[in-house]
């Protein structure tokens, strides 16, 4: 049983404030970093306990270095580093994926540190008409391997936002928003342990979860901030600009569309 988790920081345990606080330089970034690789060593521990002999974990937030590697359980292998594709070294031979520290997508209104990939540079995305975050868009990268996803852990608007899209997974919300920059947190030996307990169950339940495949031929649609950017996409082969700011391409390849519009 071979599983990869995917991983970002907004939605880890306790990790709250403005971009400015926790990315590198700020007052809570080693925290942040601690927490992050807490919540990640305790699904790490639950895929082994549900019975899988190896673990892939992909550090996906920002320039890829908030995960603790000395810290990190020994029995794991990391990517870090400055990746190609979203979700680096991600392939068939993998069976199942957990994301950990997931938030929910731009424009939720209830959520913490809303964004989907950049919260300065997109505003929207849409697949095949539907409003998608990072969990819809890994869902679909995913499915193109034919991994399925087992366990989202994060923010409780992500949570919300992962059972609507992915049906009976399993889930731990670690925190619930107060506004758009605070979140109610759990202690993370709370956390921990219902991650741990959490990702046990995916992996044992590995035949309950389907991989998410759209429907082809696929249309992903993308609202970008600047004008500029939208201008630039746009003079890629097979992409038509919908407005000032909206970007569309069309295709069979989740890969190839996502590459064109968002990479």
């Amino acid at each position: 049983m071979k599983v990869f988790i995917m991983t970002d920081l907004e939605g880890a345990t306790g990790v709250a404030g403005d971009w400015s606080d926790f990315n590198p330089g700020g007052r809570e970034h080693d925290s942040a970093r601690r927490l992050l690789t807490g919540d990640i060593n305790a699904a790490i521990q639950g895929a082994y306990d549900g019975g899988a002999n190896e673990v892939v974990v992909l550090d996906g937030h920002g320039a890829a270095f908030s995960i603790l590697l000395e810290a990190l359980d020994s029995r794991a292998q990391l990517i870090r580093g400055r990746r190609e594709t979203e979700l680096e070294g991600l392939d068939t031979s993998f069976n199942l994926m957990l994301c950990i520290g997931v938030h929910s997508m731009a424009g939720t209104p209830d959520g913490l540190l809303t964004h989907t990939l950049s919260h300065t540079e997109i505003d929207n995305v849409w697949l095949n008409g539907m409003p998608v975050g990072e969990i819809g868009l890994w869902a679909a990268l995913s499915g193109h391997f034919n991994v399925p996803i087992g366990l989202v852990t994060g923010e409780a608007s992500a949570i919300r936002e992962a059972k609507v899209l992915l049906g009976n997974i399993e889930t731990v919300a670690v925190k619930d928003a107060t506004s758009r920059f605070a979140a109610k947190c759990l202690h993370p030996q709370v956390s921990w342990r219902m991650i741990r307990l959490a990702a046990e169950r995916a992996v044992k339940r590995i035949d309950d979860f389907e991989p998410f495949k759209p429907e082809v031929p696929m249309e992903l649609k993308v609202q970008y901030h600047s004008s500029d950017r939208a201008e630039s996409v746009s003079k890629h082969y097979g992409t038509v600009r919908i407005d000032g700011r909206t970007v569309s391409c069309k295709g069979n390849n989740i890969l190839d569309i996502y590459n064109m519009l968002l990479s």
